[in-house]
């Protein structure tokens, strides 16, 4: 601890010193380091029979000017702004206008449901709010919400118990909330929010076998059953393998999520076993001419789309009737098909270096509540990435309620993400403001 009684001079070169740090945070910390190397060198020279005066004159001397030491902690303490991330975040939102133009052009080519919507002015009116927001949370102190985890993840709960309900009912799920005029998907935000609720539950987490129990079935039971009241399975693969990289982000120890993945293995089984429904999509997924007409029809649709459309694709907003919903869940198969495969992989090489970036920007983080918080919210993102380019390729089950992230049309999902980055660029960004606690 600092000292009361220091010698005024060194008071006054800690006050100088500090004074040119703009991370408050670390003032304490930085106050009682130098102190502890000036009583030191204070020391010394009172062993060699110096008086106080003089040896603290001494010591101070030997630290240097206090604006130097001060300008050059600053330096190394000043917030840090993630521009790789920010600029592909940036390149996605960019293309996603090109996408929605070209789905303006496609249905009012046919002139097919939903060629009335603006899909590009509400893109732009979607994105001008969701940079508002992620800029808010880019300035806000992200350490705040985890004592609020309780209450984050308690109020999911009860939003989503209201939801399954008496939400509205949108492709067999129960999945919307109206607040006024805005119509707002729960299902794809609450997600996020028991992530945000799980990593901070999980920081100052009690290690007894009684407790953990108890944490997975708050934490993984819970949000699992409320999903499948909507149902969403899609939610429940969100949620459960980005729980689970959460978990194992906590811990750092494999053995701790074994538990859990047995638990969920033995559900799904179950599951799958239980649902005619989910046994029909997996049999079209492994073999789609076995009912061309029924479940395999999609498959079939997006294999011929993704087939004919060679290297330059059809056109810039390219009529296809038999792909259906290509402004959000087969976005990726009607880019393919407009743009060609040269226009598809620009699309999977913007998505694969934006993912290289936010595991670059969780890497560089120490904080161990903030790495966690951000291991979470970025598995999110890109588990949707992955899904949505393996399902519209053929090379995942079709799912829907994935989209494809920034670039799928839809106002809950985007703001969900763009949240979501506001909260990575707020953790980066005090990474070397704070003092980390691994």
């Amino acid at each position: 601890m600092i000292k009361k009684d220091n010698h005024p001079l060194i008071d006054d070169y800690l006050a100088s010193v500090v004074r040119q740090v703009k991370a408050r945070e670390l003032h304490k910390d930085i106050r009682q380091e130098i102190a502890d190397h000036l009583e030191e060198l204070v020391s010394l020279k009172l062993e060699e029979g110096s008086s106080e005066e003089d040896a603290a004159r001494w010591a101070v001397s030997q630290m240097g000017e206090p604006s130097a030491v001060g300008a050059e902690l600053n330096k190394v303490h000043k917030p840090r702004i993630p521009w790789g991330l920010i600029g592909w975040v940036t390149v996605l939102l960019l293309i996603s206008f090109v996408a929605m133009y070209a789905v303006e052009l496609s249905y009012a080519g046919k002139h097919r449901a939903g060629s009335e919507i603006p899909f590009l002015l509400k893109k732009l009116e979607f994105t001008a709010i969701g940079l508002v927001a992620m800029i808010a949370l880019l300035f806000f102190d992200y350490r705040r919400m985890l004592h609020y985890s309780w209450f984050i993840y308690a109020g999911t709960v009860l939003i989503s118990i209201g939801t399954a309900v008496f939400g509205r009912q949108v492709n067999g799920m129960k999945a919307y909330i109206s607040l006024g005029p805005i119509q707002l998907d729960w299902m794809t935000t609450s997600v996020y929010l028991f992530i945000i609720a799980a990593a901070g539950l999980l920081h100052n987490r009690d290690l007894s076998p009684r407790s953990t129990w108890k944490q997975h079935l708050l934490l993984l039971g819970i949000p699992t059953l409320l999903y499948m009241l909507g149902p969403s399975l899609s939610s429940i693969l969100l949620y459960v393998v980005s729980y689970l990289i959460v978990l194992y982000s906590a811990t750092k120890r494999l053995r701790d999520i074994l538990l859990p993945v047995g638990m969920l293995v033995a559900f799904f089984v179950t599951l799958v076993g239980l649902s005619g429904n989910a046994v029909r999509r997996l049999s079209a997924f492994w073999g789609p001419y076995a009912d061309p007409d029924g479940a395999g029809y999609m498959y079939i649709q997006m294999n011929q789309a993704i087939r004919s459309a060679g290297w330059w694709g059809h056109g810039l907003g390219a009529v296809n009737t038999r792909l259906p919903e290509i402004h959000t869940d087969h976005l990726f198969t009607y880019l393919v098909y407009s743009l060609g495969w040269l226009g598809g992989t620009v699309v999977v090489v913007c998505a694969v270096l934006f993912a290289v970036q936010m595991l670059h920007v969780i890497g560089n983080v120490r904080e161990r509540y903030g790495k966690t918080l951000i291991s979470g919210l970025g598995s999110m993102i890109a588990i949707q990435f992955i899904w949505n380019l393996g399902m519209s390729t053929g090379v995942l089950p079709i799912l829907g309620g994935i989209s494809l992230p920034f670039l799928s049309y839809g106002g809950s999902h985007l703001l969900a993400e763009m949240a979501a980055m506001g909260i990575m660029f707020s953790v980066y960004r005090r990474k070397d403001m704070i003092r980390s606690r691994i």
